[in-house]
């Protein structure tokens, strides 16, 4: 797969001496660095693409919070303020960091489709926005339109203050106010302007929320069947895919997506049987994420896709069904004390 992200590296790369200093500092970072996983680090697509749209992410941030206080932002203030908050660990934000990781994974899956060769022909979404349906055409128009959005001139991922939760937001906003006010300036005006921005924010105009608009549309119209989950499998509409999955299977989207992409050992085909998707139906979500992710042997897959027993499959589906923080819990817990 062509990996295009030049423009990305660049804005998310800053020059570095190649004379490190090799303090007991830097030797702390090291260490942590060196025994990470090598499966769980970022690729370097990953790392530039999610640099890129942090350092976007700030400066729209900035520019909001600035207006908001009657104040014109210099250009060279975004780069200051981006390096303030990532020195004081301000970035370092699970939601923050959960939705850029996401948007890359998007990305990187929409590229790969886009690269297949096949016969042309109209995009899944330019088709349901000529839908028959007002409902279903109104919701894929709004998709499309909220996409826009959230591509740069380059068309890399951007992401917008509406896509985080409320906690996010208010915390993001004012820490980039509270960069913003080196002394001499009113920190109470940039506090002010800092709640103006996080209250007026939309979180209807998610992007996570047109998608799931779009798939109650097509849900109403009998839009989980077999074919249109093959279809967004077929195009990489892996946002869309999740959705309309996890309607089937009674799960929260953000479930169906994990599995997605922990495709390895077994999961698109666990995810799969939760569904009940057709084997012809399994064989193509397999085939399609299976091969792009690159972590799951598709043979193997539909193997167990074959092979899963229904109590099996009803286990694994009660426990899906847990609220996700649970999940998350429990499993640090396990892992902490074996």
């Amino acid at each position: 797969m062509p990996e295009e992200w030049p423009i990305a590296a660049q804005a998310a790369d800053r020059p570095v001496d190649p004379a490190r200093p090799r303090g007991p500092s830097r030797l702390a970072t090291v260490r942590r660095d060196f025994f990470l996983d090598p499966a769980d680090r970022l690729t370097e697509q990953e790392r530039a693409l999610m640099s890129a749209m942090l350092g976007d992410f700030v400066a729209s941030l900035a520019s909001e919070i600035g207006a908001a206080a009657g104040i014109r932002l210099d250009s060279e203030e975004s780069p200051a303020i981006l390096h303030h908050l990532s020195s004081a660990g301000l970035l370092n934000r699970s939601g923050l960091i959960s939705l850029m990781l996401r948007r890359a994974d998007e990305h990187r899956i929409a590229s790969a489709f886009a690269s297949h060769a096949g016969p042309r022909k109209l995009p899944l979404l330019s088709r349901l926005v000529g839908d028959a349906s007002p409902a279903v055409a109104s919701t894929a128009m709004a998709l499309v339109v909220a996409r826009g959005r959230r591509r740069d001139g380059f068309g890399q991922p951007r992401i917008e203050l509406s896509d985080l939760g409320p906690d996010d937001v208010a915390s993001l906003s004012h820490a980039v106010a509270a960069a913003m006010s080196f002394p001499g300036r009113d920190e109470e005006v940039y506090a002010a302007a800092a709640d103006q921005v996080a209250g007026a924010v939309r979180y209807e105009e998610s992007l996570d929320r047109a998608v799931e608009l779009l798939a109650e549309a097509l849900a109403r119209g009998n839009g989980t069947e077999d074919g249109l989950i093959e279809e967004a499998s077929g195009e990489g509409e892996a946002a869309l895919a999740a959705h309309l999955i996890a309607r089937r299977a009674g799960i929260t989207p953000q479930a169906a997506w994990d599995h997605l992409l922990n495709a390895g050992d077994g999961g698109l085909a666990l995810l799969a049987r939760m569904a009940g998707l057709g084997r012809q139906s399994a064989a193509r979500l397999i085939a399609d994420f299976g091969s792009t992710i690159g972590t799951a042997s598709v043979e193997d897959e539909i193997v167990r896709f074959d092979t899963l027993g229904d109590a099996e499959v009803a286990a694994a589906l009660a426990d899906w069904r847990l609220p996700r923080a649970f999940r998350i819990a429990r499993t640090m817990i396990g892992t902490r004390h074996g």
